[in-house]
């Protein structure tokens, strides 16, 4: 609400000059004001684009580890039970199996935490701003996304980084995996209508290993979420890569050969964030949709995990209760 301020004066030109001036102030301060709303809109628009987390690995036990923006990390153990760890409201985590980094300190690097307790493995980490992956050589690969980077940064054990690969392709990273034979998968959202994925060998050889795919049409897709939006990759041991496309609220297989099929379609308010893969089998971390006037209130975002068997079956592991 603007407050204007009038001050007497003895004449009635200075009454004149002064609503003069006070005119031009607040025709300034309207500008300013206007400008100000302007950039606020801008940073709101952008929060909108604020996003639940995709963060979800197995370990070698079958234990399954998943990010929960309202409140931190989820354990679901092999005989289901549902265990809440205390952690950052973090999107993205990464499984170190052999413990690379399991003398870390508990935030390291700027970006990133270390779950698990020190000196323990396997590593369990999560990033902030970050889409992570630990590659076989024992580096940790993070997609550095902001506007004056665009790339790819190796974090070795002992805090060394180094650019692994960089260009205009690295920009709007949504996802990041490494592959059983240590090349690197990212998922590019910049582009609307032009999904790509780049492959990066451990040479730093880059190249599209998918372009222009999508999931089905639905009828609504997730709140503020273009359709062709996605997110989470797995690649299994065959070379095929699993995509959660979050934007038409399923998960697609694309095979080396560029076929694509779909693989779990979920259905409103339900949307695939994260995908890992453990003995064939595809773990999906889904979300539920928060009302419209909710969009940025965490809490509001509901997570679940589901499984989808060699035989196709899809279970639900563990949907986790606000109440």
């Amino acid at each position: 609400m603007y407050k204007y301020f009038y001050m007497k004066q003895s004449t009635l030109a200075n009454k004149k000059a002064k609503k003069s001036l006070g005119t031009l102030l607040i025709r300034t301060s309207f500008a300013i004001r206007t400008f100000t709303c302007l950039i606020l809109f801008v940073l709101l628009g952008t929060r909108a684009l604020a996003h639940p987390g995709s963060g979800i690995v197995v370990d070698k036990e079958g234990n399954v580890f998943f990010t929960d923006t309202g409140m931190g990390v989820w354990k679901i153990d092999k005989q289901g039970k549902l265990t809440y760890i205390p952690a950052s409201r973090f999107h993205w985590m990464a499984i170190d199996e052999a413990g690379y980094f399991a003398g870390s300190q508990k935030n390291f690097g700027e970006w990133f935490e270390r779950v698990t307790l020190q000196n323990s493995k396997p590593v369990l980490m999560m990033c902030s701003d970050f889409p992570i992956t630990v590659n076989r050589d024992g580096n940790l690969y993070y997609a550095d996304t902001r506007t004056s980077s665009q790339r790819i940064i190796r974090r070795t054990a002992a805090g060394v980084e180094s650019v692994f690969a960089s260009g205009n392709m690295f920009k709007d990273i949504s996802g990041i995996t490494a592959g059983p034979d240590g090349s690197l998968y990212v998922s590019n959202a910049s582009l609307i209508d032009d999904n790509t994925i780049h492959k990066i060998t451990m040479d730093g050889k880059v190249s599209i290993f998918a372009s222009g795919f999508a999931g089905k049409p639905v009828s609504k897709n997730p709140p503020e979420t273009e359709a062709t939006y996605c997110r989470g990759l797995a690649v299994d041991s065959l070379g095929n890569v699993y995509v959660a496309a979050t934007g038409t609220r399923s998960v697609l297989k694309i095979s080396p050969n560029g076929k694509v099929s779909t693989i779990l379609q979920a259905t409103g308010p339900w949307s695939p964030t994260g995908v890992t893969i453990f003995h064939g089998e595809v773990y999906v971390l889904e979300w539920s949709d928060a009302p419209p006037s909710e969009t940025e209130v965490r809490k509001a975002w509901v997570p679940r995990v589901r499984k989808i068997g060699l035989d196709g079956k899809i279970t639900t592991l563990a949907t986790v209760s606000r109440s």
